[in-house]
């Protein structure tokens, strides 16, 4: 009985680890028409950030500021290219305060996701 219970206590505790690892889904439109899906995975302190695009993995780290809803956002790979977008569009959340809805890449040495490319606020769950 003992041994069943101790069996069961790593199970649990790696579902509860990987419960938290839920994707930021990204949907984004190039300035040409087409469209682009992508997942972001914080890593935290220790671990680089993940960002998944047509099923590539790419490493880095996220930048953006918590505290401010209509700054820029940006990402910085491992191998030193860079994605930044702007605010392009913004509207009002729950509360009335205003908040972006939209960014608009606007540097961006990595191909896969172009200038231009335009994508909407990204939804936490």
């Amino acid at each position: 009985m003992f041994q069943r219970v101790f069996m069961a206590v790593p199970v649990m505790l790696a579902c509860l680890f990987l419960a938290g690892c839920f994707p930021t889904d990204l949907t984004g439109v190039r300035a040409d028409g087409g469209q682009i899906k992508a997942m972001f995975y914080p890593g935290g302190n220790r671990l680089d950030d993940l960002v998944i695009v047509d099923g590539r993995n790419y490493f880095g780290k996220g930048q953006y500021q918590m505290d401010d809803p209509l700054a820029d956002v940006g990402f910085r790979f491992k191998d030193g290219m860079r994605v930044q977008a702007e605010c392009s569009r913004t509207g009002k959340d729950i509360m009335g305060a205003e908040e972006c809805t939209e960014y608009t890449v606007y540097r961006s040495d990595f191909p896969p996701i172009p200038e231009g490319t335009r994508f909407a606020r990204p939804e936490m769950f």
